[in-house]
């Protein structure tokens, strides 16, 4: 009988001993390793105009209100908003209680310090541009004061650039704050190794409830390629930036997850209107040189959307039912002679290196050569690109990709109004300019609606623009991670996403 119970103690403890194990080998993980895809300049999206900065800003600091991508709003670290003064005001009502990662309180004088400091900081000037500025009410009210009636302003106090930080932590060392920033978002700063990656740990004060993933490395990869072999060999969690050529591999692979949608970025011909390019004739005869199918699937294996604007097809406004100038080369041809060019043109075009331009460049060379249009393409390296050649107006046609910050025609406002700052081809067409003011400062949702579809119309039908494709966003994880979407404007908060047990 002893030698029985002995027996059955030690069957006993065996068991419970395999079940600690059990339960300790599938324990959910509490660590995750997502990419980004270049280095960042800042860690605040207020202090330098690029996607890879508002991927890490996003999981550090909060802004007033959350936006779903689609026109739906939330409070974040406000409650409650309104608008005075015939719109020119905006009424923040702030949460009480919110904590900041070195432990302070947020306080009204902190929120008109953040908006105050990015509005005049500079970097942000397509979400600030018609912020004049920020002041306290009281202890728990601030006012935003804007030049005019602001159509886009809801998308704007819901960008990361304007992601609420403490003033005395940023006084204390505004150099060094771009690069060890303080916020109240869910995660918070640890280390930035250059090159490298960026350590960031859970936030046990935060106001809606510690992440449930408490560690969160950001590793920087230049190559999306590589960054692929990464999330397949283990070493990565998350990829956002997967590169269509990758996809079948990694939709094969049965420990990973695969979800995309059609996504914020665009890529379109530009034009420079004070050069041979002021001749409509002849933009009409580039949009029907491009087949856009082709140009896509050469470019991105077919992995996108034909695009009739240069907005993406989600944005509140685009209308889906217009078609612009189709692919007809004949048709190309006549215009080409109507623009006095009967034996074709010889264009030289200095092209971003980056293969976001490029690939797309080389298939509509292509496609013009057939009419008569003959581009030489000399390859720039992308800064020098972008100073030189669009802000400096170096061109007579070009190719540009872009992703938008926020889903609104007026995004491209300061590129398309005639007398903007950042319009450097010259554009001044006087349908154009009163729609996009149309947009611009009403907040009729109908008035702007109907703006939008003119602003479309007509640079379609006069070949303002030649839109090409709109590429999916893809995202790509661990088989086991939960939450995780593809978004169209790529706003991933880690916050949202879990291990499964």
């Amino acid at each position: 009988m002893r030698n029985l119970k002995k027996l059955l103690a030690l069957a006993l403890a065996l068991v419970m001993t395999a079940a600690c194990a059990t339960a300790f080998a599938e324990a959910p993980r509490t660590d995750i390793s997502i990419n980004v895809w270049e280095e960042p300049s800042a860690l605040h999206g207020g202090f330098a105009a690029a996607s890879a900065v508002n991927h890490v800003s996003r999981q550090i600091f909060d802004p007033l209100v959350f936006s779903d991508g689609n026109g739906q709003y939330s409070p974040a670290l406000a409650t409650a908003w309104e608008f005075q003064n015939d719109n020119k005001d905006m009424v923040f009502t702030l949460r009480e209680g919110v904590k900041f990662h070195d432990g302070t309180t947020m306080t009204a004088e902190d929120v008109a310090f953040s908006y105050n400091t990015v509005i005049n900081a500079g970097y942000a000037d397509t979400t600030c541009g018609a912020m004049d500025s920020m002041e306290v009410v009281d202890d728990h009210t601030v006012v935003l004061h804007l030049d005019s009636e602001f159509g886009p302003i809801m998308d704007c106090v819901s960008q990361e650039a304007l992601g609420i930080f403490p003033k005395a932590a940023y006084e204390a060392d505004p150099e060094g704050f771009i690069r060890n920033p303080v916020g109240s978002g869910p995660y918070k700063f640890v280390e930035w190794r250059t090159g490298d990656r960026i350590t960031l740990t859970a936030f046990e004060d935060y106001w809606q409830g510690e992440a449930a993933i408490k560690d969160l490395t950001i590793r920087i990869f230049t190559d999306n390629s590589v960054a692929t072999l990464a999330l397949q060999n283990g070493e990565l969690d998350v990829h956002t930036q997967v590169p269509q050529t990758d996809v079948p591999n990694v939709e094969a692979d049965p420990n990973l997850q695969y979800s995309e949608v059609v996504g914020n970025t665009t890529t379109w011909l530009i034009f420079n209107y004070e050069g041979i390019f002021a001749d409509e004739n002849l933009r009409l005869a580039v949009a029907h040189a491009i087949d856009k199918e082709g140009v896509m699937l050469g470019a991105i294996e077919g992995k996108g959307v034909v695009a009739q604007a240069i907005y993406a097809p989600f944005v509140p406004g685009y209308d889906a039912e217009y078609t612009g100038p189709a692919y007809d080369p004949e048709k190309a041809k006549e215009y080409l002679a109507a623009a006095g060019y009967p034996d074709g043109l010889d264009i030289v075009v200095k092209a971003n290196s980056n293969s976001a331009y490029s690939r797309p460049l080389e298939m509509v060379q292509a496609y013009l050569a057939d009419v008569g249009i003959n581009i030489s393409i000399e390859p720039m390296e992308s800064n020098a690109w972008f100073d030189d050649v669009f802000q400096g107006a170096d061109y007579d046609m070009n190719l540009v990709s872009f992703s938008m910050g926020m889903p609104d025609f007026d995004e491209l406002y300061a590129l398309y109004r005639g007398g903007q700052s950042q319009n450097f081809g010259h554009l001044d067409d006087p349908v154009v300019n009163e729609a996009y003011d149309i947009n611009h400062s009403s907040v009729d949702p109908e008035a702007r609606i109907e703006a939008c579809h003119t602003i479309q119309h007509q640079m379609g039908d006069h070949a303002l623009t030649v839109p090409i494709y709109t590429a999916m966003n893809g995202i790509a994880a661990n088989a086991k991670l939960q939450g995780i979407e593809a978004k169209s404007m790529k706003d991933y908060r880690v916050y949202d996403w879990s291990w499964a047990e």
